[in-house]
């Protein structure tokens, strides 16, 4: 069973976010991410096979380390797979990519079991807002995102380790407030 690590938001954010995932259920287009029990979130790394317990041993460690950051999602995209995903990407800042190297570095001899689209170098960050759209409803998606799109200025304050399908979070950790 695979495993994620996530950064969650704060609450107004994660709010906006939830609304969009319902307006897409609404429509028809995609309910698997309201469905789900997923959270929304950054996906830092996805790994095939984890031992639950040494993760969140590395996991409690990194979130002590990190500090709470800004973030603002932007603009809006798809992957041209055959998964149909349609999601927001946030502005890549030098601060976002800091953290998701820190958590490679903190988890570097597990490499081998991680999902390579998470890794440096090749990571599109993103928050997913739907999933499994037929490829001909992608511009009904997007057209229904779009509509009443204004940027999110989230918050990420807290890390978890996400056990999926179907979805459960094992553990979650606040980072560090920010000296901001």
């Amino acid at each position: 069973m695979p495993y994620a690590v996530e950064m969650f938001f704060d609450k107004e954010s994660d709010a906006q976010i939830r609304k969009i995932w319902h307006s897409l259920k609404e429509s028809g287009i995609s309910s698997w991410m309201e469905d789900s029990g997923s959270v929304p979130h950054v996906t830092l790394s996805v790994f095939g096979e984890l031992d639950a317990d040494e993760a969140d041993r590395r996991l409690a460690s990194f979130a002590e380390k990190v500090s709470g950051f800004p973030l603002v999602f932007a603009s809006i995209g798809a992957f041209p797979t055959d998964e149909g995903v349609l999601f927001l990407a946030p502005v890549v800042t030098g601060e976002l990519l800091r953290v998701h190297n820190a958590f490679h570095d903190f988890f570097a001899d597990l490499r081998e079991d991680q999902w390579p689209y998470y890794l440096p170098d090749s990571w599109v960050p993103h928050c997913t807002l739907a999933i499994n759209i037929k490829k001909e409803e992608i511009h009904k998606a997007l057209d229904n995102v779009i509509r009443d799109y204004r940027p999110i200025c989230a918050e990420v304050d807290r890390v978890a380790l996400v056990e999926y399908h179907p979805v459960k979070i094992l553990k979650e950790y606040r980072f560090r407030m920010s000296s901001r």
